[in-house]
C-alpha cells in the first residue's frame, strides 16, 4: 500500500505552536516579516543616495514601511497602501525589479 494523507487532525493539550500541513507552514508569522523587513532594508540602502525622480517621497515612503514592519502590528492596508506606492515611485526601474519582485510576494503572503 502506498503512503495515504489522512484529513484527521487531533489537537491536544498546548496548541500555541506553529501549525505545519503538507510542509507549508502555517506558522513563524515574525520570521516573515523579519524576511520582509530584511529584504526593505535592503532596498532602501540600494535606493538611497540614487538620483531617481521622487527620491525624498521615495525614502520617506520607505524609512515609514520599515517603522511600520518594526512596530509588529502593523495595519494590512498601510503596508499594502506605503507598498503599492514605492512600486508605483519605482517605475518598473530594471535595476531593481528583482527586489521589488520578492517584496511584492512576500507583502502580498503576509498582509492580505
Amino acid at each position: 500500500m502506498g503512503h495515504r494523507i489522512s484529513n484527521k487532525v487531533s489537537i491536544g493539550g498546548d496548541n500555541s505552536g506553529d501549525i505545519t500541513q503538507t510542509g507549508i507552514d502555517g506558522g513563524g508569522g515574525e520570521a516573515a516579516v523579519s524576511a520582509l523587513l530584511d529584504l526593505v532594508e535592503r532596498l532602501t540602502a540600494e535606493v538611497r543616495g540614487k538620483e531617481l525622480a521622487k527620491q525624498e517621497v521615495l525614502e520617506d515612503t520607505l524609512t515609514d514601511l520599515t517603522a511600520d514592519l518594526r512596530a509588529g502590528d502593523a495595519e494590512p492596508a498601510v503596508v499594502r497602501s506605503r507598498w503599492e506606492k514605492v512600486k508605483g515611485l519605482l517605475g518598473g526601474l530594471a535595476q531593481f525589479s528583482e527586489l521589488v519582485a520578492k517584496i511584492s510576494d512576500q507583502v502580498q503572503k503576509i498582509f492580505t
